[in-house]
């Protein structure tokens, strides 16, 4: 399994809202900013994942995603990150999966696992698998409250 990194520009998209998705994001270094509609919603920095839920989901992008400063990012492509989720143990893998069909719920998602017992199953996980891990619980969460 191979990760590509790319340096992504100020000002230059990763990628643009509505479009289909087949990769995630890991940001090594830098600085994103997430728009809907073309309005800043929010900000990706350093050791965060964006962009997996198109992967996980199958849908397309829900919003565009630029840099802001020089920014370095890994592409994980949907076999490396079912590589990545399959080399977790099964307990963590069980989660992301529940996790992941409780985001791509239309009505009445639930939170399966507390963010503290989220922390203790990925203490010991690779740092992929920690920041996706804690990104999907983090998407969820907004999504309920």
């Amino acid at each position: 399994m191979s990760l590509k990194k790319r340096r992504i520009l100020p000002d230059q998209y990763i990628f643009e809202q509505d479009q289909t998705g087949n990769t995630a994001y890991l940001v090594v270094s830098g600085g994103l900013v997430a728009e809907l509609d073309g309005k800043k919603i929010g900000k990706i920095e350093s050791g965060e994942i964006f962009g997996e839920l198109s992967l996980i989901l199958n849908e397309k992008r829900t919003c565009s995603v630029k840099a802001i400063i020089p920014t370095e990012i890994v592409e994980i492509k949907k076999n490396a990150l079912e590589t990545i989720l399959l080399s977790s143990h099964i307990e963590l893998h069980k989660a992301i999966q529940t996790m992941s069909k409780e985001l791509g719920k239309k009505s009445n998602p639930k939170l399966t696992i507390s963010k503290e017992d989220l922390l203790e199953l990925v203490k010991d996980s690779p740092t992929v698998i920690r920041a996706l891990s804690l990104q999907i619980h983090h998407r969820l969460a907004q999504r309920i409250y």
